[in-house]
């Protein structure tokens, strides 16, 4: 191994990543064990917990797999035990890649398979810095989260559902609307948004009578969606 790469799959290295996982690892344990707490003191019976973790996981497949082409060229120019930290502290290689780049310039530098050992650690400190905030904001306040559905729903338990619908609606509205704007500079990208608008009503749609389809819904949505955008391109 050449430059910087000697030190990217150092043990010590590898020895951070884990134990940097591990604590997500238990973060999301204990998560996992309030969301249930919380869903039983909100009267949701153990069938409705148990279908929601399951169509959780099941959507979260899409988003998994779409990381998996950026995830190989930070793989080669960050090593493995880094790129597997970060992804699995933050889940976004395309803002792990943009922010190890942005350290790499900020030496004169370029993200590349054979840095110098000063740009790959710059580059490691902008990533470890760009992420903090929310990192330190998990940490200390999720267990109080409870307080913030509080205020939000102003005491009233039963608009927690709303107010959490709304909001996933809001992020999807959020992540989408752009996708539908860019018709005229890259009309593939807005026909992928159509199209995977289509096929999620038609799951729901037919989910109707085959419930199993509704679970796998999302997923559907995402990669048909993303198939019929490229082959429109």
């Amino acid at each position: 191994m050449n430059g910087h790469m000697i030190y990217a799959s150092h043990p010590i290295i590898w020895g951070t990543a884990i134990f940097g996982i591990i604590i997500v690892l238990l973060q999301s344990g204990l998560i996992i064990k309030k969301s249930i707490s919380t869903a039983k003191e909100l009267g949701i019976s153990n069938d409705k917990i148990t279908k929601g973790i399951k169509v959780s996981a099941m959507a979260s497949i899409g988003p998994a797999l779409g990381v998996v082409g950026s995830l190989l060229a930070l793989l080669v120019t960050m090593g493995s035990p880094v790129s597997t930290l970060r992804l699995s502290l933050i889940g976004s290689s395309n803002f792990e890649a943009m922010a190890a780049n942005f350290g790499a310039q900020a030496m004169g530098s370029e993200l590349s398979t054979n840095m110098l050992p000063v740009v790959f650690t710059n580059a490691l400190w902008t990533m470890a810095l760009g992420s903090m905030g929310w990192i330190v904001f998990v940490f200390l306040f999720a267990h109080k989260m409870d307080k913030v559905n509080g205020l939000l729903t102003n005491g009233r338990k039963a608009l927690l559902p709303a107010v959490g619908l709304g909001a996933m609606l809001g992020s999807f509205a959020f992540f989408n609307v752009g996708n539908l704007m860019k018709f005229n500079t890259n009309p593939d990208v807005t026909i992928a948004a159509i199209s995977g608008m289509i096929i999620m009503v038609v799951c729901l749609k037919i989910g109707e009578k085959m419930a199993w389809l509704k679970e796998w819904a999302l997923t559907f949505a995402m990669f048909g969606g993303a198939a019929i955008g490229l082959l429109a391109a």
